[in-house]
């Protein structure tokens, strides 16, 4: 049985965390689980939006789910990919979620990984992630580093 430390408080990013952005925190909120109303419900939900080098043009929204399981947490996120976004891409036979995965030979952030340009939206064990810039104003790399601090700090908490 995996025991874990994981809290809110234990793996959400500071302005410590993101020093090197002179990130002020801008605003917070609960959410609702990235598949509401359909199931599989977060048991809790929450998204920080920082302003990266003191500009509101620079903006990021850390959201943070929390489920029972880690099948549930790889389901929300997968069938959520598209309510985080409208935008889609064209697909053989239709369309499909602009969140599209990655492998883990590309990029290793948590335990399946999907991506839309710049936005990072991953899973470790039974907490998913969303590290979504707003603007169009913050790069690729800006946003998988602050991924990978999130995730550093849910790996201390396994």
């Amino acid at each position: 049985m995996l025991i874990m430390n994981i809290t809110l408080e234990s793996i959400q990013l500071t302005t410590s965390d993101l020093s090197e952005y002179s990130a002020h925190l801008s605003s917070s909120q609960e959410l609702y689980s990235p598949t509401a109303p359909a199931k599989p419900i977060a048991q809790f939900g929450w998204r920080d939006r920082w302003w990266l080098n003191n500009a509101p043009a620079e903006q990021v929204a850390l959201n943070y789910w929390f489920f029972q399981s880690s099948d549930e947490a790889y389901t929300a996120a997968d069938e959520g990919r598209l309510r985080l976004s409208p935008r889609t891409i064209s697909k053989f036979g239709g369309h499909e979620s602009i969140y599209q995965p990655v492998s883990k030979d590309q990029v290793e952030l948590g335990d399946s990984v999907w991506q839309a340009g710049p936005n990072w939206l991953f899973v470790r064990e039974t907490v998913v992630v969303l590290v979504a810039e707003i603007g169009g104003q913050v790069s690729d790399e800006t946003t998988l580093q602050i991924a990978r601090k999130i995730l550093k700090k849910i790996e201390n908490g396994l």
